[in-house]
């Protein structure tokens, strides 16, 4: 089987001899029951592939689709001209990127259609094009732009240049509006939705159907796609690592489902990880390794997140899941639409449950926020980090809480809140003993308390209560007050009680004692 990773033509797909998963049905409802559209989903996900297919369709280039639902479904196959915009692969954040991506652009588009001496900018260039191409062929215009938002994305932190590629984005996108008697179909992609930067504003009405449950599925590889498509590829994979093939689907499904887009819908693997395991016959986070924006890990720094609620307690409105702002107002959102946050539940109203979608996204988070909070090199970091997951092995208490208090010693604080250090050193404690592959609760429920810092090795299981500015003393007091050795269920494992002091201003662990 010939595995289309990285490759974004859907003709190079089918005349190349690629796997394909068959979108069109999708696909045609889609052309079928609008005219403009939006989808965010997250990068590596086949936003490229799904506009690339749309271009082949409306080019109607038929031969590309035989034995697809969609050439069952469409009779006329009529071709109509296409203006595809693709701002990927290129890096906007120079002052002239975007401009000499647009002028290229433009630029082709004129060699077909011609150009008027009196457009003078993008915008007037732009819509000239299009008249122009509905008046020499008489059809109406397809428009497809991929990856909208990285000329936007690419300059967070630098509002000056993001202002500027947002004041000449928006004279492109308000040609929609503009131009609607000559358009037949628009779409749209972007891994985030700028709602606060006026594009949207600006184009005539794009439905947004990221969030639709129809849809959900558009993009991505579903439960019975990877049936359907894989079931040898996973037998052979799943006779490789000498498990059942019951097994492997459930190891996949662990490492790569998960993301829900809509409220009810089916989960959705990563396509770009599922395709490079069945391939190369490795369970690996190669999506996570390919980057990951680093203004997350500023802004998870720079508040008051509790990272311990992404095991699926982060609580959402759809609001905060698409207001992403100027991508630094709206942590949630920057998540969400990222692919590092996913739906887990709904309360059919209101609020929404986000939480990590797979095993890839949790483990490949986790190291990265461990490498960006603590501000080392990786392999110092990962030193010390194996030398603390041999000491909790060995269940040396005073030996892991000394080597967590010498990593945090090491970690710069940024901010003199005394709130937000507490939950910088919260969330490092949690980083810190779930990067070494023990499962970590913190804030962990029990019946009448919350134990500040909870996980279970082999033999033990460890309480640890943390007091702020206090004493070590007083936190051991506290467990045996509350009775929370009573209260968690570790059968047939010791139970070990430490109560800890976090000083403020030292930012660090000072003084711990082990109860007995």
């Amino acid at each position: 089987m010939k595995y289309p990773i990285g490759i974004q033509s859907f003709d190079e797909i089918i005349t190349g001899g690629y796997v394909y998963v068959d979108k069109t049905e999708l696909i045609y409802s889609l052309v079928d029951s609008g005219k403009y559209y939006f989808l965010s989903r997250p990068r590596r996900f086949g936003k490229s592939l799904l506009t690339s297919t749309l271009e082949a369709y409306f080019l109607g280039r038929r031969e590309l689709f035989k034995g697809l639902v969609m050439e069952r479904l469409e009779t006329d196959w009529t071709e109509y001209p296409v203006f595809h915009l693709d701002f990927s692969g290129a890096d906007y954040t120079e002052a002239a990127s975007l401009d000499t991506r647009l002028s290229l652009t433009l630029e082709s588009w004129e060699k077909k259609y011609g150009r008027n001496a009196n457009e003078n900018n993008y915008g007037e260039r732009f819509y000239g094009a299009i008249v122009r191409a509905q008046e020499q062929t008489g059809r109406k215009v397809v428009i497809l732009i991929d990856e909208y938002d990285k000329p936007l994305t690419d300059t967070i932190g630098n509002p000056g240049l993001q202002d500027a590629n947002r004041s000449l984005l928006q004279g492109l996108y308000g040609v929609l509006k503009r131009a609607d008697a000559y358009i037949k179909f628009a779409f749209l992609t972007g891994v985030t939705r700028y709602g606060k930067l006026g594009i949207f504003s600006a184009a005539n009405n794009l439905e947004d159907i990221s969030m639709s449950e129809h849809y959900a599925t558009l993009c991505g590889i579903n439960e019975a796609e990877l049936h359907a498509c894989f079931d040898e590829e996973v037998q052979a994979f799943a006779d490789k690592l000498q498990v059942s093939k019951t097994d492997m689907y459930a190891l996949l499904k662990r490492k790569y489902d998960g993301y829900h887009f809509s409220a009810c819908s089916d989960g959705v693997y990563n396509p770009f990880s599922l395709l490079d395991a069945l391939k190369n016959r490795v369970l690996e986070n190669k999506w996570f390794s390919t980057g990951t924006p680093t203004y997350l890990a500023r802004i998870l720094r720079m508040g008051d997140f509790d990272l311990t609620q992404f095991n699926g307690s982060v609580i959402a409105t759809k609001v905060d899941m698409e207001s992403f702002g100027n991508g630094e107002e709206n942590v949630l959102a920057a998540l969400y639409q990222s692919g590092y946050l996913t739906i887990k539940d709904y309360d059919g109203s209101l609020f929404y449950k986000l939480g990590f979608p797979n095993e890839e996204v949790e483990s490949g988070f986790i190291q990265y926020l461990m490498k960006e909070f603590s501000g080392k090199q990786s392999g110092q970091l990962n030193r010390d980090l194996v030398a603390l997951r041999e000491l909790i092995g060995r269940n040396d208490v005073d030996g892991f809480m000394a080597q967590i208090q010498n990593i945090i010693a090491q970690i710069p604080f940024e901010s003199n809140d005394a709130k937000l250090i507490e939950a910088n050193f919260r969330n490092m404690v949690y980083l810190i003993i779930s990067f070494t592959g023990y499962r970590t609760n913190i804030e962990f429920p029990t019946l009448g308390g919350r134990i500040d810092i909870y996980f279970e090795t082999a033999e033990c299981a460890y309480i640890i209560e943390c007091k702020r500015d206090a004493t070590a003393l007083s936190a051991l007091e506290q467990i045996d007050d509350k009775k929370y050795a009573e209260k968690v269920s570790a059968t047939g494992k010791r139970v070990v009680k430490v109560g800890a002091n976090f000083s403020t201003t030292a930012r660090n662990l000072t003084e711990w004692v082990v109860g007995k």
